[in-house]
C-alpha cells in the first residue's frame, strides 16, 4: 500500500468506485503512460497495467487504498503520480 484516501464526501464504497471508474483512465493518460484499466465490480477494485506501470485502487468501507508499482524509468515520478491520483480520488470520495 502506498496511499490511503479516507472518504470525506461519500459514505458508500460503491459510489466512490463508480466515480473513480470515470476519472482514473484520464489521470493515467496525463502521464503519457498507455495502460489497460480493468474494473472488478464485485470487489470494487480498479487495476491499471501498462509498460513499466501497474496500479491498483481498492475501495474499502471507509477509504480507498492505492498501490503503485513503477518500472525503473518511471520510479522518479512516483511521488508526482501518487499525488495526482490522490487529488483526483479526493474529488470523488
Amino acid at each position: 500500500m502506498d496511499l490511503k484516501v479516507p472518504y470525506a464526501q461519500i459514505t458508500d464504497k460503491k459510489q466512490g468506485y463508480e466515480q473513480a471508474k470515470k476519472v482514473i483512465p484520464e489521470v493515467i493518460s496525463k502521464f503519457g503512460v498507455k495502460a489497460d484499466v480493468k474494473t472488478d465490480d464485485s470487489t470494487t477494485t480498479l487495476s491499471a497495467k501498462g509498460t513499466g506501470f501497474e496500479a491498483k485502487i481498492e475501495f474499502k468501507e471507509t477509504e480507498a487504498i492505492v498501490k503503485v508499482d513503477l518500472g525503473f524509468l518511471l520510479k522518479p515520478l512516483k511521488g508526482k503520480i501518487l499525488e495526482t491520483i490522490e487529488k483526483q480520488i479526493k474529488k470523488v470520495v
